[in-house]
Protein backbone atom coordinates (compact mmCIF):
# COMPACT_ATOMS: atom_id res chain seq x y z
CA UNK A 1 0.00 0.00 0.00
CA UNK A 2 0.48 3.76 -0.35
CA UNK A 3 1.86 5.96 2.57
CA UNK A 4 -1.38 8.83 3.03
CA UNK A 5 0.27 10.09 6.22
CA UNK A 6 3.14 13.13 6.74
CA UNK A 7 6.32 10.72 7.78
CA UNK A 8 8.22 11.97 10.61
CA UNK A 9 10.23 9.21 11.15
CA UNK A 10 12.58 6.78 9.63
CA UNK A 11 15.14 4.08 10.50
CA UNK A 12 18.55 5.06 9.31
CA UNK A 13 20.68 1.91 8.17
CA UNK A 14 24.28 3.32 8.63
CA UNK A 15 23.47 4.81 12.06
CA UNK A 16 20.75 1.55 12.76
CA UNK A 17 18.03 3.55 14.49
CA UNK A 18 15.50 5.79 14.15
CA UNK A 19 15.16 9.34 14.00
CA UNK A 20 13.28 12.58 12.80
CA UNK A 21 14.51 14.57 9.41
CA UNK A 22 16.11 17.11 12.20
CA UNK A 23 18.07 14.67 13.77
CA UNK A 24 19.25 13.03 10.55
CA UNK A 25 20.59 16.94 9.21
CA UNK A 26 22.15 16.78 13.08
CA UNK A 27 23.92 13.49 12.82
CA UNK A 28 24.94 14.30 8.92
CA UNK A 29 27.01 17.32 9.54
CA UNK A 30 28.53 16.09 12.37
CA UNK A 31 30.02 13.31 10.31
CA UNK A 32 34.04 13.87 9.29
CA UNK A 33 33.89 15.37 5.11
CA UNK A 34 33.40 13.77 2.92
CA UNK A 35 30.08 12.82 3.81
CA UNK A 36 28.29 10.45 2.32
CA UNK A 37 24.53 10.28 2.38
CA UNK A 38 22.38 8.37 4.54
CA UNK A 39 19.86 5.49 3.69
CA UNK A 40 16.66 5.33 4.94
CA UNK A 41 13.77 2.96 5.77
CA UNK A 42 10.24 2.75 7.22
CA UNK A 43 10.38 3.14 10.80
CA UNK A 44 7.65 0.22 10.91
CA UNK A 45 9.12 -3.10 11.23
CA UNK A 46 7.00 -5.20 8.34
CA UNK A 47 8.24 -2.25 5.98
CA UNK A 48 11.13 -2.50 6.97
CA UNK A 49 11.84 -6.51 6.96
CA UNK A 50 10.96 -6.23 2.61
CA UNK A 51 13.25 -3.26 2.50
CA UNK A 52 10.68 -0.36 1.80
CA UNK A 53 12.92 2.95 1.57
CA UNK A 54 12.13 5.92 2.48
CA UNK A 55 13.66 8.88 1.27
CA UNK A 56 15.39 12.32 3.02
CA UNK A 57 14.78 15.59 1.36
CA UNK A 58 17.06 18.27 2.11
CA UNK A 59 18.80 16.94 5.48
CA UNK A 60 22.38 17.28 3.83
CA UNK A 61 21.31 21.14 3.48
CA UNK A 62 22.22 23.44 6.46
CA UNK A 63 19.28 25.36 8.00
CA UNK A 64 19.15 28.84 6.41
CA UNK A 65 17.08 31.56 6.07
CA UNK A 66 16.30 31.81 2.16
CA UNK A 67 12.93 33.40 0.32
CA UNK A 68 11.86 30.14 -0.87
CA UNK A 69 11.93 27.79 1.94
CA UNK A 70 11.68 24.47 1.88
CA UNK A 71 11.87 22.35 5.25
CA UNK A 72 13.93 18.98 5.66
CA UNK A 73 11.36 16.25 5.57
CA UNK A 74 10.81 12.55 4.59
CA UNK A 75 8.87 11.41 2.16
CA UNK A 76 7.78 7.85 0.66
CA UNK A 77 9.67 5.92 -2.28
CA UNK A 78 7.43 5.71 -5.50
CA UNK A 79 9.11 2.24 -5.84
CA UNK A 80 8.22 0.75 -2.31
CA UNK A 81 4.89 -0.38 -1.21
CA UNK A 82 3.99 -0.44 2.40
CA UNK A 83 2.26 -3.18 4.78
CA UNK A 84 -0.81 -2.74 5.29
CA UNK A 85 -0.06 -2.30 9.54
CA UNK A 86 2.39 0.38 8.74
CA UNK A 87 1.93 3.92 10.79
CA UNK A 88 2.25 6.12 8.36
CA UNK A 89 -0.74 3.77 6.11
CA UNK A 90 -4.43 4.77 7.43
CA UNK A 91 -7.33 3.10 5.03
CA UNK A 92 -9.48 5.49 5.96
CA UNK A 93 -7.23 8.65 4.98
CA UNK A 94 -8.39 12.26 6.67
CA UNK A 95 -8.18 13.49 2.86
CA UNK A 96 -10.94 10.89 2.21
CA UNK A 97 -12.88 11.11 5.06
CA UNK A 98 -15.69 13.28 5.99
CA UNK A 99 -15.06 16.15 8.14
CA UNK A 100 -15.42 15.63 12.23
CA UNK A 101 -19.22 15.87 13.37
CA UNK A 102 -19.94 19.39 15.10
CA UNK A 103 -16.48 20.47 13.43
CA UNK A 104 -16.28 24.56 13.80
CA UNK A 105 -14.51 26.92 11.75
CA UNK A 106 -11.78 27.00 13.34
CA UNK A 107 -11.15 23.48 13.67
CA UNK A 108 -11.86 22.84 10.22
CA UNK A 109 -9.36 25.66 9.01
CA UNK A 110 -6.60 23.85 11.79
CA UNK A 111 -6.66 20.53 10.33
CA UNK A 112 -6.65 21.60 7.22
CA UNK A 113 -3.41 24.04 7.71
CA UNK A 114 -1.63 20.64 9.58
CA UNK A 115 -2.14 18.90 6.65
CA UNK A 116 0.41 21.21 4.56
CA UNK A 117 3.06 20.87 7.28
CA UNK A 118 5.70 18.08 6.89
CA UNK A 119 6.30 17.94 10.47
CA UNK A 120 3.52 18.93 13.04
CA UNK A 121 4.36 19.10 17.02
CA UNK A 122 1.75 18.63 19.68
CA UNK A 123 3.72 18.56 22.44
CA UNK A 124 7.55 19.81 23.48
CA UNK A 125 8.60 18.48 26.67
CA UNK A 126 12.48 19.92 26.94
CA UNK A 127 13.18 18.54 29.95
CA UNK A 128 17.12 17.54 29.96
CA UNK A 129 17.11 13.97 31.23
CA UNK A 130 19.58 11.67 32.40
CA UNK A 131 20.31 8.15 32.76
CA UNK A 132 19.41 7.92 36.27
CA UNK A 133 16.08 9.83 35.56
CA UNK A 134 14.95 8.21 32.90
CA UNK A 135 15.65 4.67 33.82
CA UNK A 136 12.30 3.33 35.54
CA UNK A 137 10.55 4.67 32.64
CA UNK A 138 12.31 4.02 29.76
CA UNK A 139 10.55 1.67 27.26
CA UNK A 140 12.28 -1.97 26.43
CA UNK A 141 11.92 -0.40 22.49
CA UNK A 142 13.64 3.29 23.70
CA UNK A 143 16.56 0.97 26.04
CA UNK A 144 17.80 -0.38 22.56
CA UNK A 145 17.78 3.41 21.32
CA UNK A 146 19.63 3.96 24.20
CA UNK A 147 22.48 1.69 24.27
CA UNK A 148 22.91 2.00 20.47
CA UNK A 149 22.92 5.92 20.78
CA UNK A 150 23.79 6.98 24.24
CA UNK A 151 21.82 8.54 26.89
CA UNK A 152 21.61 11.98 25.22
CA UNK A 153 20.43 10.56 22.11
CA UNK A 154 18.27 8.54 23.79
CA UNK A 155 16.43 11.29 25.51
CA UNK A 156 16.19 13.90 22.52
CA UNK A 157 14.40 11.49 20.27
CA UNK A 158 11.74 9.54 22.11
CA UNK A 159 10.54 6.56 20.15
CA UNK A 160 6.49 6.48 20.30
CA UNK A 161 4.53 3.01 21.21
CA UNK A 162 4.42 0.22 18.92
CA UNK A 163 0.90 0.96 18.67
CA UNK A 164 0.23 4.25 17.33
CA UNK A 165 -2.53 6.06 18.54
CA UNK A 166 -2.73 9.03 16.16
CA UNK A 167 -1.58 11.47 16.15
CA UNK A 168 0.25 13.35 18.86
CA UNK A 169 3.53 14.36 17.94
CA UNK A 170 5.95 14.42 20.81
CA UNK A 171 9.50 15.98 21.04
CA UNK A 172 12.01 17.52 23.14
CA UNK A 173 14.26 17.87 20.12
CA UNK A 174 14.39 21.95 20.21
CA UNK A 175 15.87 22.35 16.82
CA UNK A 176 13.02 20.27 15.45
CA UNK A 177 10.75 22.11 16.96
CA UNK A 178 12.27 25.24 15.80
CA UNK A 179 11.92 23.49 12.23
CA UNK A 180 8.41 23.01 12.48
CA UNK A 181 8.01 26.80 13.62
CA UNK A 182 9.97 28.27 10.73
CA UNK A 183 7.90 25.82 7.98
CA UNK A 184 4.78 27.27 9.59
CA UNK A 185 5.47 30.69 9.56
CA UNK A 186 6.88 31.14 5.84
CA UNK A 187 3.95 28.34 4.38
CA UNK A 188 1.05 29.20 6.14
CA UNK A 189 -1.24 32.32 5.73
CA UNK A 190 -1.37 34.45 9.45
CA UNK A 191 -4.60 33.29 10.00
CA UNK A 192 -3.67 29.65 9.89
CA UNK A 193 -0.93 29.91 11.91
CA UNK A 194 -1.89 31.83 14.64
CA UNK A 195 -4.21 28.70 14.86
CA UNK A 196 -1.67 26.58 15.99
CA UNK A 197 -1.22 25.27 19.27
CA UNK A 198 1.61 23.34 21.10
CA UNK A 199 1.32 21.68 24.95
CA UNK A 200 4.42 22.04 27.36
CA UNK A 201 4.54 19.71 30.42
CA UNK A 202 3.72 22.40 33.20
CA UNK A 203 2.71 25.31 31.22
CA UNK A 204 -0.18 24.03 29.64
CA UNK A 205 -1.52 24.93 26.13
CA UNK A 206 -0.93 28.22 24.21
CA UNK A 207 -0.27 28.84 20.51
CA UNK A 208 2.37 27.92 18.74
CA UNK A 209 3.13 31.58 18.06
CA UNK A 210 3.40 32.48 21.79
CA UNK A 211 5.95 30.21 22.75
CA UNK A 212 8.89 31.98 20.16
CA UNK A 213 9.38 35.39 21.69
CA UNK A 214 11.77 37.69 19.69
CA UNK A 215 14.32 38.95 21.52
CA UNK A 216 13.11 42.95 21.46
CA UNK A 217 10.16 41.19 22.75
CA UNK A 218 12.15 39.91 25.88
CA UNK A 219 12.13 40.61 29.75
CA UNK A 220 14.66 40.69 31.93
CA UNK A 221 14.08 37.35 34.43
CA UNK A 222 11.96 35.83 31.50
CA UNK A 223 12.58 32.08 31.21
CA UNK A 224 10.41 29.09 29.80
CA UNK A 225 10.12 30.70 26.06
CA UNK A 226 11.92 30.70 23.41
CA UNK A 227 13.58 33.63 23.01
CA UNK A 228 15.01 34.01 19.29
CA UNK A 229 16.58 36.80 17.06
CA UNK A 230 19.52 37.41 14.45
CA UNK A 231 23.02 38.51 15.39
CA UNK A 232 26.72 37.89 14.70
CA UNK A 233 28.92 36.02 16.34
CA UNK A 234 32.65 36.32 17.89
CA UNK A 235 34.52 32.97 18.31
CA UNK A 236 36.68 32.22 21.48
CA UNK A 237 38.53 28.99 20.41
CA UNK A 238 35.96 26.39 20.74
CA UNK A 239 33.37 28.43 22.07
CA UNK A 240 31.78 31.26 20.83
CA UNK A 241 29.51 35.04 22.00
CA UNK A 242 26.46 35.80 20.00
CA UNK A 243 25.51 39.51 19.70
CA UNK A 244 21.68 39.92 19.40
CA UNK A 245 21.16 43.09 17.06
CA UNK A 246 18.17 44.28 18.77
CA UNK A 247 18.53 45.68 22.32
CA UNK A 248 16.37 45.36 25.33
CA UNK A 249 15.63 48.58 27.04
CA UNK A 250 18.40 50.25 25.29
CA UNK A 251 20.99 46.81 26.41
CA UNK A 252 22.92 45.14 24.73
CA UNK A 253 21.81 41.07 24.89
CA UNK A 254 24.51 38.50 24.20
CA UNK A 255 24.76 34.51 24.82
CA UNK A 256 27.96 33.07 25.68
CA UNK A 257 29.18 29.44 25.17
CA UNK A 258 32.07 28.58 26.46
CA UNK A 259 34.87 25.96 24.89
CA UNK A 260 34.55 23.88 27.71
CA UNK A 261 30.54 24.18 27.13
CA UNK A 262 30.96 23.38 23.45
CA UNK A 263 33.89 20.14 23.73
CA UNK A 264 31.25 18.58 26.03
CA UNK A 265 28.48 18.46 23.79
CA UNK A 266 27.79 15.83 22.02
CA UNK A 267 26.93 17.73 18.51
CA UNK A 268 29.38 20.17 19.14
CA UNK A 269 30.93 19.50 15.39
CA UNK A 270 27.38 20.31 14.03
CA UNK A 271 27.37 23.31 15.36
CA UNK A 272 30.86 24.48 14.32
CA UNK A 273 30.07 23.71 10.76
CA UNK A 274 27.25 25.90 11.09
CA UNK A 275 29.31 29.22 12.62
CA UNK A 276 32.11 28.26 10.48
CA UNK A 277 29.77 30.10 7.94
CA UNK A 278 29.79 33.59 9.54
CA UNK A 279 31.72 34.98 6.81
CA UNK A 280 29.45 34.38 4.25
CA UNK A 281 26.48 35.31 5.79
CA UNK A 282 25.05 38.54 6.73
CA UNK A 283 23.57 37.38 9.94
CA UNK A 284 22.76 34.56 12.17
CA UNK A 285 19.35 33.63 13.74
CA UNK A 286 19.79 32.03 17.68
CA UNK A 287 16.87 30.66 19.16
CA UNK A 288 17.13 29.49 22.59
CA UNK A 289 15.27 28.61 25.20
CA UNK A 290 16.39 29.73 28.74
CA UNK A 291 16.64 33.33 30.84
CA UNK A 292 17.61 36.43 30.58
CA UNK A 293 19.86 37.59 33.69
CA UNK A 294 21.04 41.60 33.82
CA UNK A 295 24.78 42.19 34.05
CA UNK A 296 25.95 42.77 37.92
CA UNK A 297 26.46 46.29 36.23
CA UNK A 298 23.29 46.72 34.47
CA UNK A 299 24.70 47.69 31.23
CA UNK A 300 24.10 44.49 29.70
CA UNK A 301 21.50 41.33 29.38
CA UNK A 302 23.11 37.94 28.96
CA UNK A 303 20.56 34.67 27.73
CA UNK A 304 21.63 31.43 29.57
CA UNK A 305 21.14 28.28 28.98
CA UNK A 306 20.85 25.11 30.56
CA UNK A 307 21.99 22.77 28.04
CA UNK A 308 23.17 23.16 24.50
CA UNK A 309 20.70 21.36 23.18
CA UNK A 310 18.72 24.07 24.35
CA UNK A 311 19.95 26.07 21.47
CA UNK A 312 19.51 25.93 17.99
CA UNK A 313 21.41 27.84 15.19
CA UNK A 314 19.79 29.44 11.57
CA UNK A 315 21.96 30.49 8.68
CA UNK A 316 20.93 34.20 7.32
CA UNK A 317 21.13 35.17 3.66
CA UNK A 318 24.31 34.68 1.77
CA UNK A 319 26.56 38.16 1.41
CA UNK A 320 26.76 39.65 -2.11
CA UNK A 321 29.60 40.48 -3.33
CA UNK A 322 30.83 43.64 -1.77
CA UNK A 323 27.90 43.68 1.18
CA UNK A 324 28.78 44.92 4.51
CA UNK A 325 25.54 45.60 5.34
CA UNK A 326 23.44 43.79 8.75
CA UNK A 327 19.92 43.20 7.54
CA UNK A 328 18.50 42.09 10.59
CA UNK A 329 15.42 39.41 10.45
CA UNK A 330 11.53 40.77 11.10
CA UNK A 331 10.08 39.25 14.38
Amino acid sequence: MKTSKTITRAFCVELQRELSITAARREYFSLEPPRQRFEFLCSSEACRAVGAKITGVRYDVKPQDNPTFVAAHFRANPHYEHDPTCEWVDVDAEEQAPAPANETEGEARLRKARRKLDDYIDVFDPTIRTPAKDKETVTARQAIVEANSGPERAAEEKVPSATPVRSETRTSNLERLVDAYRQAKAQLEAQDFNLLKLRVPGQGEMTLRSYFRHIKYAQVGDSGRIVYGGGLVERYGAGFKFKFFDRLNGKQVTLYVSPAQMQAYRSSRYLGELLSHADEVKFFTLYALGTLVQSPSGKSVSVEVEDLRHLAIVLGPQKTSGDTSETTPSP
